[in-house]
């Protein structure tokens, strides 16, 4: 059975929501995937934000990564074996996988492939196939 085993995974999955950890304790018995990342500092959404990985500044518009009192809504992830950034139908079976077990345990997520979350992937102008992030607005 797949299990966290990177350092890496095991600090993100520390760093998440108490709803975003449920859901990948249960996916992660299922499918193997590594958590890449979790929370980030303003100074670390600023920097993501110039590299172009995000349409968010870390200011004026703050991202889920950034969370609420240390604790991200939001994870980053690679499925394994990984293949290629650009696989967005491996990076979409995942999401899926992700929203379904959310659905059963009454949480709404949001996949960065699929912003609107009308399961079409040809009217986003933007792509993040790692990203996950609870649905809605934080506190």
């Amino acid at each position: 059975m797949p299990a966290f085993t990177s350092s890496r995974s095991i600090r993100v999955f520390g760093e998440l929501n108490a709803d975003l950890r449920a859901v990948c304790n249960e996916a992660i018995k299922h499918i193997d995937f590594s958590l890449i990342d979790g929370h980030r500092t303003t100074a670390q959404q600023q920097q993501k934000f110039a590299q172009g990985v995000s349409k968010l500044d870390g200011i004026t518009k703050r991202s889920k990564h950034q969370g609420v009192d240390g604790v991200s809504w939001a994870f980053d992830f690679i499925p394994a074996p990984f293949t290629n950034w650009n696989d967005h139908v491996l990076f979409a079976s995942y999401a899926h996988y992700f929203r379904g077990i959310a659905i059963a345990k009454g949480i709404e997520l949001t996949w960065g492939g699929d912003w609107n979350r009308n399961f079409r992937w040809d009217d986003q102008t933007f792509h993040d196939y790692p990203h996950i992030e609870l649905t809605g607005r934080m506190p």
